[in-house]
């Protein structure tokens, strides 16, 4: 049995999987911080099952909101270190790709995956059709609509806007997609170690942000 988290966007997401039948609960715009470990509690009583039963843990690392993907990561780390389990680390691009291959048989050609950050800015990830990362970075609207022009497939997840006269193809992700995922990795024994096991930001924090600054205007 296994518990996946994702903390990654306002959709908080708690999916326990037995084989491959899963339930999921979902909250939509709450603080994870107040309602995680509520919702893993809840997801338990109603399914009769305990911390104790499960297997292994599988917690999205990012990109995505820094204070949620901080609190899921520390969450699976504090629960691994109690029950000595085994972690799957799922990266939100690679996991989005992953879909994508597996829904888009008319692909030719490497492809890029983009989720929102800020008005502004972008998570961007670039692959092959082997479903391998060549890339991953944050990019402003300048570099998103770069990317357009080398690539002939970006697909968008959670948000509506298109970008100038170029248009994303979305991506919809549903529950069983973190279930097969999780599934993929282990079966490539592409487990986490608990030390190893951090968020993925691909970009500054305003700490260490402001951190720079005080630093450069010392120089």
């Amino acid at each position: 049995m296994d518990l996946i988290i994702d903390t990654s966007s306002e959709e908080l997401k708690v999916v326990l999987v037995n084989n491959k039948d899963y339930v999921i609960n979902k909250e939509t715009g709450v603080k994870h911080l107040e309602h995680l470990l509520p919702e893993i509690d809840r997801l338990f009583n109603e399914n009769n099952k305990k911390l104790e039963d499960i297997d292994s843990f599988g917690v999205v690392v990012g990109p995505g909101s820094f204070t949620g993907i901080r609190i899921g990561v520390a969450t699976i780390k504090a629960f691994c270190s109690v029950f000595k389990r085994k972690i799957i680390s799922i990266n939100m691009l690679d996991l989005l790709a992953f879909v994508i291959l597996n829904s888009n048989s008319n692909l030719k050609d490497n492809f890029g995956v983009i989720i929102k950050s800020t008005s502004t800015k972008y998570y961007f990830g670039e692959y092959d059709l082997k479903g391998d990362c060549l890339e991953q970075k944050l990019l402003d609207k300048e570099g998103i609509e770069t990317e357009f022009l080398n690539l002939e497939c970006i697909f968008s997840f959670n948000f509506e806007e298109t970008f100038n006269k170029y248009k994303t193809k979305k991506i919809i992700l549903m529950p069983g997609n973190y279930v097969s995922f999780m599934e993929h990795k282990k079966e490539r024994n592409e487990y986490a170690e608990l030390s190893n096991l951090k968020p993925v930001y691909l970009a500054l924090s305003q700490a260490e942000v402001e951190l720079l600054k005080k630093e450069n205007n010392l120089c």
